[in-house]
């Protein structure tokens, strides 16, 4: 009895201190996600706020027309239009050049392929700043194209192009490496089966393994997506034409010299995050699988 006693005890006691631990978690959750929610809020609040009222009080009434203004301030039909272009390209780009050099450093005797790794692995810490140079230099000297000959002289090449636009956003190190990680944890012996059925190595690719990586596909293209939407400072560089401006540098538009709209520029913002939301909010099964499948690994 007195065993039973002390063992009830125990178990009292460590449930008060999980229930302790957990309460304690849930206050942390709580500060880490009004560190997130608070700002969003006041770009909201921003948003509503009529004009001519101070920016940043309590408005005296919610004015919804600031984002029908936001949109005819400027050319954002055309803005969008590009932005979707070079966003959806990358986006199909990204995941298919991914998961192809994916499955290759996982499952294709390649020689050399611990030296590819180890440089993928070394481009992960790379600032993409560092990089702004270098591709400026490939895209404005890109054979064939934009007036360039044979050898990349004589014209402007891939600038003021939304292919120009999409090429820092057509390769992510950090995608092939996630897809190498998925790909590497699948059985070998599904495409030694196949092999053996005469499936050819495209077939296998495509029909017995991608399909078994679709959380690491979703995972590719919400990050491809989002990189490509909000990218601001290469579409800066490469274009200064104005029909070929993306919806960030369409924000630009509501920097005035003496002033800025403030209510328009936030509602402009919430407006633009909308496609991102949606695409997260579609695949969202599969980017949480995704996710855990990868914490895991």
């Amino acid at each position: 009895m007195a065993a039973g006693a002390s063992e009830l005890r125990a178990h009292a006691t460590r449930k008060d201190t999980g229930e302790r631990s957990l309460s304690i978690f849930q206050a942390i959750a709580m500060m880490v996600t009004a560190l997130y929610a608070v700002p969003m809020l006041y770009i909201v609040l921003v948003a509503l706020t009529p004009n001519g009222e101070w920016i940043g009080s309590w408005p005296s009434r919610f004015d919804l027309s600031n984002f029908s203004n936001a949109f005819l301030s400027a050319d954002f039909l055309r803005f969008f239009l590009n932005s979707a272009v070079v966003a959806i390209g990358c986006t199909i780009l990204q995941v298919l050049l991914s998961c192809a050099a994916g499955y290759a450093l996982a499952m294709l005797p390649i020689r050399g392929r611990g030296l590819m790794m180890l440089l993928l692995i070394a481009l992960l810490v790379v600032p993409p700043e560092v990089s702004i140079v270098p591709l400026f230099v490939m895209v404005s000297h890109f054979p064939l194209a934009g007036g360039n000959d044979l050898f990349g002289l004589g014209g402007q090449g891939l600038l003021n192009t939304l292919p120009g636009i999409m090429v820092p956003h057509i390769v992510s190190a950090l995608a092939i490496f996630l897809m190498r990680q998925f790909y590497i944890s699948l059985p070998h012996e599904l495409g030694d089966a196949a092999r053996v059925d005469g499936a050819g190595e495209f077939r296998i690719f495509f029909e017995i393994y991608t399909p078994l990586v679709k959380p690491a596909v979703a995972v590719v293209g919400v990050f491809a997506f989002q990189s490509a939407w909000n990218d601001f400072i290469w579409p800066l560089v490469t274009t200064s034409s104005n029909d070929l401006r993306t919806l960030q540098l369409g924000l630009t538009v509501f920097f005035q010299e003496n002033s800025t709209q403030w209510n328009l520029l936030m509602a402009a913002v919430l407006s633009i995050s909308v496609p991102i939301v949606m695409m997260f909010l579609l695949i969202q099964r599969y980017f949480q699988e995704g996710a855990l499948a990868g914490a895991i690994k």
